[in-house]
């Protein structure tokens, strides 16, 4: 399947799968059944799926919205790395150091789920060490307002930004 992906943070993407009652549809709806030209008020019976890559971070914030998000699965485990303009500290050696210290921390705790499960723990239990960052794919479907709410939270973490402003995108592009 041909997706447009919308590249969110290093490894990340946010893309269009499917939508029902764009702009159009609902003008249309509004004029046949209301005989108003403006269906912005039925945006209740609007919805819109994504496919998203993320963090499992951003996973966790989606979650507290009433959205349906399935997990695929994935054979590569990537995790999140912030660059060292990411970091935020005032010094560009300190950014450095702290960018290659997460990268090694990392680097060693998506190692760790591998190895246990090598020496014969549990699955389950060989993830609980799992960093945050990991990446996961996920299919999300949900109503038009709660992606509006997803995309305009208020002082979200740098790490979320570029989700939510790709989800904005694809909801403007959808419903004009």
């Amino acid at each position: 399947m041909l997706l447009n992906k919308l590249p969110c943070l290093d490894k990340g993407y946010v893309a269009y799968l499917d939508s029902s009652c764009d702009s159009t549809k609902l003008r249309d709806v509004a004029l046949e059944f209301f005989k108003k030209s403006d269906g912005r008020f039925l945006s209740d019976i609007s919805t819109l799926t994504l496919v998203i890559k993320c963090p499992l971070f951003v996973q966790l914030n989606l979650s507290q919205f009433n959205l349906k998000i399935i997990t695929t699965s994935t054979t590569d485990i990537e995790a999140y790395t912030p660059s060292v303009g990411e970091i935020g500290s005032p010094d560009h050696g300190t950014n450095k150091l702290i960018s290659e210290d997460i990268e090694r921390t990392t680097a060693a705790l998506l190692i760790n789920p591998k190895a246990y499960q090598a020496d014969g723990c549990d699955r389950f239990v060989s993830q609980v060490l799992t960093p945050i960052s990991t990446y996961t794919t996920l299919i999300v479907h949900g109503p038009y307002n709660e992606w509006k709410k997803f995309a305009a939270q208020g002082s979200m973490p740098h790490g979320m930004i570029s989700y939510a402003t790709s989800v904005q995108q694809i909801l403007n592009m959808e419903w004009k």
